[in-house]
């Protein structure tokens, strides 16, 4: 078999399944693991963001998105030489990732017409969900049923680990330049880590918040998790908004962490090991967590000092926001 790969998120799915030799082609955004062979890339982003701030990609794919302009782009040629017998792709987010319906519009001008699957998974158990499709549609139906059920196996443990531990009341962020509460599957990871997600909502998509209603919900957690960012870029951009964000650096305020966003915002195996990257900070000593290198970091105030770092189990003072409101 032949397959293309246009969501990253599908792409490791691909290589968990041990597919990786069937895969022809993928999206500028894939990552590739290492030794494995370069592979075509089939897209590419309308909006040059090289070199540009977060607060500046926002505005350059808003001003895409309000004109119904594309932000990616099919390679149609090359895809006509590859002649894939099935795509992958999405249909959640038209800024996140190429969306279904430009895939579609590539197809109508190919001189045959191969399968195509959307991975558009809503929640955790939808991710997992769409390792069995991908292993349907591939063939590998074993290999799918032996990973999810490693992958439910190990949030089995974290829920075991944190299930008669006080939530911890936390505010997750997909952008930080303007910051956008968490959506889709994040809150529920937050909820099977020990916690409890402030603002986002599960199953809706991610939205602008002020800092002022972040601040007013007083989380005891701050996680910057920006989508296609890794940790130092999260790194950088955190330092940039808390450099004109005086809650961010007050003393007593919440513990803010920088991560990245592969482990949150990418609906694939990795979002497993996001739940325990949450639990290794929420619920620091409720197991021997396993969290991979530059997965996760917190990020310190230079200045004044903090009188207490430690978390604020939801319950106990300014955390209580936890129990009304917009919490899940």
């Amino acid at each position: 078999m032949r397959i293309v790969s246009l969501v990253p998120a599908g792409t490791d799915i691909l290589f968990a399944l041990g597919a990786a030799t069937d895969i022809v082609g993928v999206s500028h955004e894939c990552a590739i693991p290492a030794g494995a062979p370069a592979l075509p890339r089939l897209t590419r982003s309308v909006v040059q963001t090289t070199g540009l701030s977060s607060a500046e990609i926002d505005a350059a794919i808003a001003g895409q998105v309000a004109t119904d302009a594309p932000v990616y782009e099919v390679d149609g040629q090359t895809l006509e030489a590859l002649r894939p017998d099935l795509i992958l792709t999405q249909g959640l987010c038209d800024v996140c990732a190429l969306p279904a319906r430009v895939v579609e519009n590539a197809l109508c001008r190919l001189s045959w017409r191969p399968a195509l699957l959307s991975l558009d998974a809503h929640s955790v158990d939808g991710v997992l969900d769409s390792i069995h499709e991908v292993g349907k549609h591939t063939g590998r139906r074993r290999q799918a049923q032996l990973l999810v059920s490693h992958l439910r196996s190990r949030l089995d443990q974290v829920a075991l680990a944190v299930a008669k531990r006080p939530r911890v009341p936390v505010v997750c962020l997909e952008w930080l330049d303007p910051p956008y509460a968490c959506g889709h599957w994040i809150p529920e990871m937050v909820e099977r880590a020990g916690g409890t997600e402030l603002l986002g909502q599960t199953g809706m998509r991610s939205a602008p918040v002020p800092w002022a209603e972040i601040e007013r919900t007083c989380p005891a957690a701050v996680i910057a998790m920006p989508c296609g960012f890794d940790l130092p870029r999260a790194a950088q951009d955190l330092e940039q908004v808390a450099a004109r964000t005086p809650w961010l650096r007050a003393t007593g305020a919440a513990t803010v962490y920088a991560a990245a966003g592969t482990y949150f915002t990418q609906p694939g195996p990795s979002l497993v090991t996001g739940v325990e990257v949450l639990a290794s900070v929420l619920h620091p000593d409720a197991a021997a967590w396993s969290v991979p290198p530059g997965a996760i970091t917190r990020w310190r105030a230079p200045a004044p000092l903090r009188k207490n770092g430690t978390l604020r189990p939801s319950g106990e003072g300014a955390g209580a926001h936890g129990k009304g409101g917009r919490s899940n």
